[in-house]
């Protein structure tokens, strides 16, 4: 949360000065999807003081909220039950930078209250286990996919399925140049937004992408979809393909949080 993750995220880059208001080159919008990177925060809780951290982050929202000001956090997801992630957009790390000094700022912002709300929020961080770190995801623009109808994001999606994994060689990306066009032939109707945690794990990460958890299950699989159009044999030794150029694979349901998103 508020110093906690603050002081992780400093460690990225050389000390500056505190911001009162957003720098001038914090231009990027918070929820821009074409954007290069992520500014990314995992949160990861112990599930019997969840409770406990989705309160301080509510009463300090409200907080927020009463003096017309954010914190700059960003959206957040909540994976696999008791892990939140942050997901914040910009173009540049001068821009990343003065993401961070409009962070450490806030309590600034708030003026004389500013401390003492910010121990309240402070608490909320009794709950975090490991892993609790911030990374920076760079844009995989090459591995996304836009299904028809309205166009998904991270930021829009009603419900995402997130697949991590470390990919260890080139044929994955050629096993994903005819899966990506197979899948709009057969208007596969799930998206997908892909990232590379360029500052972090130096894993892929992968969100495929609907409207609500009804839609993607009634969707069936990438393979099925791409099958109809390059059969099942070529479908399968694609998909086999892609497997074989990765490892340490994860995958969970995520759904939005946007009752936790900065107010940007």
């Amino acid at each position: 949360m508020s110093r906690c993750w603050l002081s992780l995220l400093l460690a990225f880059l050389a000390p500056g000065s505190l911001a009162a208001a957003p720098s001038a080159a914090l231009t990027t919008p918070a929820y821009d999807a074409s954007a290069k990177f992520r500014a990314v925060h995992i949160d990861t809780l112990d599930p019997k003081l969840q409770h406990v951290f989705e309160a301080a982050r509510l009463e300090w929202l409200k907080v927020l909220a009463l003096h017309h000001t954010t914190d700059g956090r960003g959206y957040f997801l909540q994976r696999a039950g008791s892990t939140f992630i942050t997901l914040r957009s910009f173009n540049s790390f001068s821009e990343y930078e003065a993401l961070r000094d409009f962070r450490a700022g806030v309590g600034e912002r708030i003026g004389p209250d500013g401390a003492d709300a910010g121990e309240r929020y402070d608490r909320g961080d009794v709950a975090l286990l490991a892993p609790h770190n911030s990374e920076v995801w760079s844009k995989l623009d090459g591995f996304d996919y836009s299904g028809p109808g309205r166009r998904l994001t991270e930021y829009t999606a009603g419900f995402l399925q997130m697949v991590v994994e470390q990919v260890r060689s080139d044929a994955y990306q050629e096993a994903w140049k005819q899966i990506g066009p197979a899948l709009a032939l057969a208007k596969y109707p799930i998206g997908r937004a892909s990232f590379f945690s360029s500052l972090g794990s130096g894993r892929h990460i992968t969100f495929w992408l609907a409207e609500n958890r009804e839609a993607f299950r009634s969707s069936g699989s990438p393979e099925q979809a791409v099958a109809k159009t390059l059969g099942p044999t070529k479908a399968a030794a694609l998909f086999a393909r892609l497997r074989a150029a990765c490892s340490d694979v994860e995958v969970d349901e995520v759904v939005p949080r946007p009752d936790f998103a900065s107010p940007e």
